[in-house]
């Protein structure tokens, strides 16, 4: 029987106790019988195995972020020895091997002082929204115009 099913099942029992047309040790009697507390279980072990899955997870992530800048820091560090060779030698091509070797340029804009940059090169960003400052607003009673205090229920397992 699916937890689904289960659901169903005590809702059922549920009106029944309102109705007075069963007892309270009925209900939980017939929940055991239904091995809910069996399946909730053993959902709480399968989210905990996901919990640790998750973690595994991003841990490994960061691990290889960790690893794919140290790949790209000594990409950087070995290119930037070339050059340097190469400029010491005034040399702006090379055949070495399999590898044809050329000094390039690029150009790049620096931003110096953002203050005198003119306004047409500024792009408008939209507005972002203190949700934190909202919500400690709406929790000690106050309001803001256009929100709700929106109340979320989870289960938490300890």
């Amino acid at each position: 029987m699916t937890l689904y099913e289960m659901t169903e099942q005590a809702m059922a029992l549920y009106e029944l106790l309102q109705n007075d047309e069963i007892d309270e040790q009925a209900v939980a009697d017939t929940l055991e019988a239904i091995g809910a507390n069996e399946k909730i279980e053993t959902y709480c072990k399968l989210i905990r195995q996901f919990e640790a899955d998750k973690e595994a997870v991003k841990s490994e992530i960061d691990r290889m972020k960790a690893k794919k800048e140290a790949a790209e820091n000594a990409v950087e560090r070995l290119k930037n020895g070339i050059l340097e060779f190469m400029a010491a030698t005034d040399t702006t091509k090379a055949d070495i091997g399999l590898f044809k070797l050329s000094v390039t340029e690029s150009k790049a804009v620096d931003i110096i002082d953002e203050s005198k940059i003119p306004q047409k090169f500024k792009i408008p960003q939209p507005d972002k929204i203190d949700k934190a400052g909202i919500r400690e607003i709406l929790k000690n009673g106050g309001s803001v115009e256009g929100t709700q205090l929106k109340i979320n229920k989870g289960v938490r397992i300890k």
